[in-house]
């Protein structure tokens, strides 16, 4: 059992927050003392919710059940005492807004809190600590990680499976996100955020969307009858997220970002050389085609502190001449400067590797890895990577979508399916070239769900013309990255070919002209989760060391990766960092997955 509300909820919450663990039993509100304890010991909930009238019963409560926690909710309105909660011991909690629906919320957003389960093992604090470290994953997380640990003093070694991106301004065989699709990222408050995230008092049916494909509004890329049992399995999962949790599981990514924001910075200005020809734009603009979506986008990056100013259209126009024509064609509702910045993560993970190799940092491509070898008592002993054993201190694995083969990280890699996303290539070196990046929020196709957004990022291709990347139509493939032959891609790249021509015609037209030039459809392929969240697990190595699992990062890896960075530092070096426990594996199934046994409980009188 996980968590029990002993008190009546107000009638538009219940189906709203109760489920599988979550239940109520409004009867204890009227049985004596006795009787709820005794209820409650053979419940073992991990958290009890209750109203504040009940305060002094939670006081007596609390003595027995040490093991429990317990969260009090109620009304603050004007003129009304604060209540008085010095009975109350550490263990308790207490929540109140102006009504009682959101009362609620804020109960079981507290209640979330106190039912997650903590950090994996913790090492005696040792910040000077600098032990051999290897790394599984060349991505732009891992590389950003190797250097904070390099910065540190650790003895660092990385492994990949892909070929040398050095080698090529290709994308090496076995490339994952960071190598493939095109050389652009960009960086925003919300770039990571929780895409099912809505209003907390949203109730109603579960939701379809991944039951459909991108052109129905969906997130499919191929019809849900042709996924196997475990893509469908992975869909269940993903459709049992509550709305009101998805909200706070997006605040918790917003709030890495930010993180993300003070530490990039640094990073730039510690290692410049990280920025030598990566198209760095330290601006960030949002077009928004209607004006709902310019209202409601408005709102929320002020919301969240990302907000630096209102864009006229005809400022617009003026600032980018490249964009004078959607205006001009009514393509555009509204524009926002938020903060932000673009750069081209390929150029700038080659940087990081030529960084780290000046470091004294080691790279072996095209190797593997095929299992996490564990002893007789659990703990990490070993590293097989293309066959051979391989030992360390510590050990840091970012498999990307990649990590459905490794042996020993079956069940923590388990929820990581793989999602695709389109790119393709304008060009942009006429007399109207774009020079700021762009967040679109589109309309049209498929524009409701997974396709809702786009990135538009000036930059360069291979042979260093100058460009537009242009990204969207993300659709989820299953659990295998392979599956992305089954995939409709046509059906996604119309996604990015329209917004493209909606807002550049001319260079649209141009790239109709003139044939080959950037028209080709690129796609690259990202881990995502059901639950939304990132994936931080800590693990027991031989020798007192540690192994943390890093991954599933959705579309948010890149913005993520310093906050990424130093939440995997503390783990080593004995420190704790927020993204231990919420990035925990287990956050979502420890509070929501169904049990084993279900008690049947008493229904809450509506």
């Amino acid at each position: 059992m996980s968590i029990v509300v002993m008190c009546r909820l107000a009638p538009s919450s219940v189906d709203i927050f109760l489920g599988p663990q979550i239940t109520c039993r409004s009867d204890l509100a009227s049985q004596p003392h006795h009787a709820v304890l005794a209820e409650l010991s053979a419940l073992r909930p991990t958290v009890v919710v209750a109203r504040q009238d009940q305060l002094a019963t939670v006081a007596q409560l609390q003595d027995h059940l040490p093991e429990c926690r317990f969260v009090l909710y109620g009304l603050a309105l004007p003129g009304t005492a604060p209540i008085d909660t010095s009975a109350l011991s550490a263990r308790c909690a207490l929540a109140t807004a102006a009504n009682w629906e959101q009362a609620e919320y804020e109960a079981f957003v507290l209640a979330e809190s106190m039912a997650r389960p903590r950090a994996g093992p913790v090492r005696t604090p040792n910040p000077r600590r600098a032990g051999k470290v290897i790394l599984v994953g060349a991505g732009v997380v891992n590389l950003v990680t190797a250097l904070a640990l390099r910065s540190r003093g650790h003895d660092v070694a990385v492994f990949d499976r892909m070929a040398d991106p050095l080698a090529t301004d290709c994308a090496p065989d076995g490339a994952g996100a960071t190598f493939s699709g095109r050389d652009a990222r960009i960086f925003s408050f919300n770039e990571s955020r929780h895409h099912l995230a809505r209003s907390p008092l949203h109730g109603g049916a579960a939701p379809t969307q991944f039951r459909r494909q991108v052109c129905d509004d969906g997130w499919l890329s191929r019809d849900y009858d042709a996924l196997s049992e475990r893509d469908r399995g992975w869909i269940g999962q993903l459709e049992t997220v509550p709305p009101w949790a998805a909200l706070a599981y997006g605040n918790d990514l917003i709030d890495f970002n930010k993180g993300s924001w003070r530490r990039w910075p640094a990073l730039f200005s510690l290692y410049p050389e990280l920025l030598q020809e990566s198209n760095y734009i330290g601006r960030l603009l949002r077009i928004y085609q209607t004006p709902a979506s310019f209202a409601g986008g408005q709102r929320a990056e002020a919301e969240i502190g990302a907000l630096c100013a209102a864009i006229t259209l005809p400022e617009l126009a003026e600032r980018e001449p490249a964009l004078a024509g959607a205006v001009r064609d009514g393509a555009i509702a509204g524009a926002l400067e938020v903060r932000g910045f673009s750069l081209g993560v390929q150029r700038f993970s080659r940087n990081l590797i030529a960084v780290l190799q000046r470091l004294g940092v080691p790279f072996h491509w095209r190797h593997a890895l095929d299992e996490v070898r564990l002893n007789a008592g659990g703990e990490v002993d070993a590293l097989v990577i293309g066959g051979a054993r391989h030992r360390a201190d510590d050990y840091v694995i970012c498999p990307g979508a990649y990590g459905g083969a490794i042996k020993g990280l079956e069940t923590t890699l388990a929820d990581i399916g793989a999602m695709v996303g389109m790119w393709i290539a304008l060009p942009n070196d006429d007399g109207a070239p774009l020079a700021s990046p762009l967040k679109v929020r589109r309309s049209a196709f498929a524009s409701r769900e997974a396709a809702e957004g786009a990135n538009i990022t000036p930059g360069t291709d291979a042979a260093g013309r100058p460009v537009l990347h242009c990204s969207s139509g993300h659709g989820f493939i299953g659990m295998a990255p392979s599956d992305v032959d089954a995939a409709d891609l046509p059906q996604l790249a119309r996604c990015i070919q329209e917004t493209a021509r909606e807002l550049f015609a001319d260079k649209f037209r141009r790239v109709a002209r003139d044939g080959a030039f950037g028209g080709e459809v690129h796609h690259c392929i990202r881990p995502w989760t059901p639950s939304g969240l990132g994936i931080l697990d800590i693990r027991a190595a031989v020798g007192g060391g540690r192994l943390v699992l890093a991954g599933g990062h959705n579309t948010g890896g890149f913005a993520q990766s310093p906050e990424i960075a130093e939440a995997v530092a503390s783990a080593l070096e004995g420190r704790p960092h927020p993204m231990h426990t919420l990035y925990h594996p287990r956050r979502f199934a420890s509070v929501f997955a169904a049990p084993a046994t279900v008690q049947r409980p008493v229904p809450c009188p509506v």
